[in-house]
């Protein structure tokens, strides 16, 4: 692999030592003309600075030589013990009101690896499907307070100093809608020993859900390497039926896109010999962050994967989008919404020339974002979609 970037040899580096961790494996030393700084910076957008402080460790390296990596460490230590502590506070008020509910992601996820700190995660992330009311009032009792103004299919609830919860009405936006496959979730699931409404995905279908999740950030602007660690976890720490996995992505054409996923894996955490497409891909995300980047999320916003907006009339009717926002996003801006949704046309307009008066570095930097879109760059960001065996990005925003 010839002139490799320098994200490309960052990104290699990385995912050698997070597989030293996860597989109990001596951990290959920093190479020649690589620095502690510029390897932080780098796993810092990666999200997994905490689990290479272990590996590095091992190589030898003082606190002191590592104190960025450490305090991440300690960082994660105290707020998986409060989100652990916090989590089952809520788990026990559900249960206790009858609520059925089903924690998701990284709540479950990181009792897969080593020690759960290993795993970051922000919020918890609970599916309560129409019981968003009545579990509102649960963590309101428990001190919570609610954050988010609009609708959306997550709703934020945080408590101090640090406790967020995210509630989930539904598992994905509507434009991710994988054919109704997530629109009955406990179908999927078993309820957890010694409980009457604590569902636990079933393990292949907990599989399932995770990758669909990833590809959800993926086909939105990309992700980084913390999505990937996961699915290779359960690959390793779960008993997994492959072919039941396939038979279910079926149904919506998602299987090509967990080969690419599965290949994409064993290249970066077990050095398999990758294709000339799998070294594309790799780079793709080694040159995200966590959840993507600006550039990847225009582009798969503006071309929704196939670039059909690039002419003249395409960049107006893009522009526009961005600016009609739904009626949930707009009735927190204009209150008489919630009594008159039918002026939701004519607060669009005012929104503009309030703009064009009050706001003018944000209308400029809209219409800069259409102007700058570049062919070769969009072109290149769809080939990965293409060749990940990914279809259409989606609009909607993956946090909804």
């Amino acid at each position: 692999m010839p002139n490799l970037s320098a994200n490309m040899i960052y990104g290699l580096y990385t995912c050698r030592l997070l597989s030293s961790v996860l597989n109990d494996t001596e951990p290959m030393p920093l190479p020649e003309g690589m620095t502690l700084g510029g390897l932080y910076n780098y796993q810092k957008e990666q999200d997994v600075t905490n689990m290479a402080y272990v590996a590095l460790k091992k190589l030898g390296y003082d606190d002191a030589q590592l104190k960025e990596f450490q305090d991440d460490y300690k960082l994660n230590l105290l707020r998986e013990a409060r989100f652990e502590l916090g989590g089952q506070q809520v788990f026990d008020a559900l249960e206790k009101s009858g609520i059925p509910f089903l924690p998701l992601k990284g709540a479950i996820l990181k009792n897969l690896y080593p020690n759960p700190a290993l795993r970051t995660f922000t919020d918890i992330d609970i599916y309560v499907g129409q019981r968003i009311e009545d579990t509102e009032q649960v963590l309101f009792k428990l001190g919570y307070e609610k954050k988010t103004d609009f609708e959306t299919n997550d709703i934020s609830y945080v408590k101090k100093p640090s406790l967020h919860i995210e509630l989930h009405k539904d598992l994905f936006p509507d434009d991710y809608d994988f054919e109704g496959y997530f629109d009955e979730p406990f179908k999927h699931t078993d309820i957890k020993d010694g409980y009457k409404y604590y569902h636990l995905y079933k393990t292949d279908d907990f599989f399932i859900h995770v990758l669909c999740h990833l590809y959800k950030h993926f086909t939105f602007g990309g992700c980084g390497l913390r999505q990937y660690l996961d699915i290779y976890v359960m690959t390793k720490k779960m008993q997994l039926d492959m072919d039941y996995i396939c038979s279910e992505l079926r149904i919506f054409g998602m299987e090509g896109f967990l080969d690419t996923t599965l290949t994409l894996n064993r290249f970066f955490f077990d050095g398999e010999k990758p294709t000339d497409e799998t070294i594309e891909i790799a780079e793709f995300v080694f040159n995200n962050s966590t959840f993507g980047n600006a550039d990847n999320r225009l582009v798969l916003d503006y071309d929704k994967g196939h670039g059909e907006k690039r002419t003249l009339w395409g960049k107006i009717t893009y522009f526009a989008d961005r600016w009609q926002l739904k009626y949930s996003q707009m009735r927190p801006r204009y209150k008489i919404l919630k009594y008159l949704p039918f002026l939701l046309p004519f607060c669009w307009v005012h929104r503009l020339f309030a703009a064009l008066i009050f706001r003018r570095d944000t209308l400029k930097s809209s219409v800069n974002d259409v102007s700058k879109m570049n062919s070769d760059f969009s072109d290149y960001v769809n080939h990965i979609m293409e060749i990940s065996n990914a279809k259409i990005a989606k609009k909607n925003d993956p946090h909804r």
